[in-house]
């Protein structure tokens, strides 16, 4: 088993949803959701231990093979993932995954910090709504276009977060930025979080490329984190 531990309730509570509904509508490897609790000092999930090392312990010495067999895994992941359906909060398309406020660094990264509303920001009504919260202040004409769908997506993907067990991809953990956001977030996300491992940013488009083209996406965040960060 493992135990998570941090304090903030609501991020371990999407967490636990996440996982609920991830392992009801789809055979992705995710743990099992057994418990969460909380006290004066903080809030506990525990749930089933996967199998496996994250995969920034071995990429290195993972053969080309290997790598295209982790890719091939990873796009059946992802389109079980957003063949789920949105049942929540139908009046907000852009929510956690149980339809309230998004915990998402990124999102955080480029607001003010609000010690009110703390961690969380919306959720929001439209994509719009949530577009103007990524924009940033002097340059006006960098903004998202609102066409995209709305899916269910991991939003931590990195190095940690996925596991291997002798050579081959074994789970998916760190739920707890999980939501209801536009289709490209998780791959733009992926490239925010990890800017120089190029063998798992290559990974990282490979695995997009099956699912849509998002270049002009990434290439507006970049301008956006440039200014902004």
């Amino acid at each position: 088993m493992y135990l998570k531990a941090i304090d903030r309730h609501d991020s371990l509570l999407n967490e636990y949803g996440t996982l609920d509904l991830v392992r009801s509508h789809t055979i992705v490897p995710v743990p099992r959701p057994i418990d969460l609790v909380s006290d004066t000092t903080g809030s506990y999930l525990l749930t089933s231990r996967l199998p496996g090392k994250p995969l920034g312990l071995c990429i290195d010495i993972m053969i080309d093979e290997q790598m295209s067999i982790l890719v091939k895994d990873l796009v059946c992941c992802l389109k079980q993932l957003r063949s789920i359906p949105k049942t929540v909060s139908p009046e907000f398309e852009i929510t956690d995954t149980l339809g309230n406020a998004c915990h998402d660094a990124r999102v955080n990264a480029a607001n003010e910090y609000d010690p009110e509303r703390g961690d969380f920001i919306g959720p929001f009504a439209t994509k719009k709504d949530f577009n103007d919260v990524l924009r940033a202040y002097h340059l006006p004409e960098v903004v998202h276009r609102e066409g995209h769908r709305i899916v269910l997506r991991h939003g931590d993907l990195n190095m940690r977060n996925i596991l291997i067990e002798n050579g081959r991809f074994s789970g998916i953990v760190d739920w707890e930025m999980s939501g209801w956001y536009p289709e490209y977030w998780d791959y733009t996300k992926a490239h925010f979080i990890t800017k120089y491992k190029w063998r798992w940013l290559k990974a990282v488009d490979e695995v997009f490329a099956e699912l849509g083209d998002y270049s002009t996406e990434l290439e507006i965040e970049r301008k956006l984190w440039w200014y902004c960060f």
